[in-house]
């Protein structure tokens, strides 16, 4: 039977023995006595795996259109940097007792290759506390470190996406997939092309120094509250590539806003000091203020092309959140073309 046509229960219990059998022959670590916690299965299977006494890890196995081996060593080279500077926490890569940061694994039943990578574990609380006095400070402070360290240390051949208007929406999948098209209906596929041919010439504007590596997902539940409060760390760089730093706040700002919004002021107030904690360590990106909207836009192109595709792939997105978020986007889109100031947007 091929893999696709297992149940998602089915899939994830072939994955997970896999993934042991994996963790004992290639990082010396016993796969039948680690025990698996289940973090999320979407496009990768990430586990807590947590050896007999012993540190936890997290074990992701990408199984659909994963990033293909020499983008993932790009990846881990990164978070090494990032580990090794100690300005901010994030999963720092363990390799295999060959020294390898990536694994193949071959999936039976499975056309597109595997692969696995081993991760430590962040201790603390995901996706922080935004309303708790000095929490929005922290997640611009270690927003602001990760493109410090873009901006500051070299990695060789660094080969990530380069997260641009041209790679989100004009050959993003929402906009070329007839399936996506179904699903965002026919005038919410014309909204998403209008918003592309609008935004574009300012996703086109900056220089050098307002582009450079950046975590591509950087939404509020891949921000961890670290023990004791004082820090905020960062996970899942699955998705990190090259682009526009604004992508990265917009991001942030987009995904508190969709919680926040609904108490006056609570958005603005965590905005602003947001932005005082990043500017705390470095620049806002030039032109901040006009430019925030294109790129909450070009986030939630991002978005429209993750869910439209996780929606045909992944039972669970499809019949839980998947359906909603593209009509929330949309409908958003449209009241933007309509006039109206993208969510996210800030007024003085």
């Amino acid at each position: 039977m091929s893999f696709s046509a297992l149940s998602h229960a089915a899939q994830l219990e072939l994955l997970e023995d896999l993934t042991r059998t994996t963790l004992s022959e290639h990082y010396g670590l016993d796969g039948q006595a680690v025990q698996l916690q289940v973090q999320q299965y979407e496009d990768n299977a990430v586990w807590r795996v947590t050896p007999p006494g012993g540190a936890p890890f997290v074990a992701r196995l990408s199984v659909r259109d994963g990033r293909p081996a020499h983008q993932q060593r790009s990846e881990m080279r990164w978070l090494e940097s990032l580990a090794t500077s100690r300005t901010v926490a994030v999963p720092g890569p363990v390799t295999t007792t060959d020294g390898r940061y990536v694994v193949p694994v071959d999936v039976p039943g499975h056309d597109v290759p595997s692969t696995l990578a081993l991760l430590h574990w962040v201790p603390g609380t995901a996706e922080p506390p935004y309303q708790e006095p000095g929490m929005a400070e922290q997640m611009g402070i270690a927003t602001a470190q990760l493109h410090h360290n873009s901006a500051t240390v070299e990695i060789a051949d660094f080969d990530r996406p380069v997260w641009d208007a041209e790679t989100i929406l004009l050959k993003g999948h929402a906009l070329n997939d007839p399936a996506a098209h179904q699903q965002m209906g026919t005038e919410g596929t014309a909204a998403l092309r209008e918003v592309t041919e609008r935004i574009t010439p300012a996703l086109q504007e900056g220089g050098e120094s307002d582009r450079g590596r950046i975590h591509g997902d950087l939404h509020r539940e891949n921000m961890i509250l670290m023990p004791g409060g004082g820090s905020v760390g960062v996970i899942d760089f699955d998705d990190c590539g090259t682009g526009h730093y604004l992508l990265d706040i917009a991001t942030v700002l987009g995904s508190i806003h969709r919680i926040a919004h609904k108490t006056p002021g609570a958005y603005e107030t965590f905005a602003h000091a947001y932005l005082t904690g990043y500017t705390s360590v470095r620049p806002l990106p030039a032109d901040f203020e006009r430019l925030l909207e294109p790129y909450l836009l070009l986030r939630d192109g991002f978005v429209l092309n993750f869910v439209t595709t996780a929606v045909l792939a992944n039972e669970a997105v499809a019949t839980t959140w998947g359906p909603g978020r593209i009509a929330g986007i949309v409908a958003n889109m449209q009241a933007y073309l309509d006039g109206h100031a993208y969510p996210g947007t800030m007024h003085d």
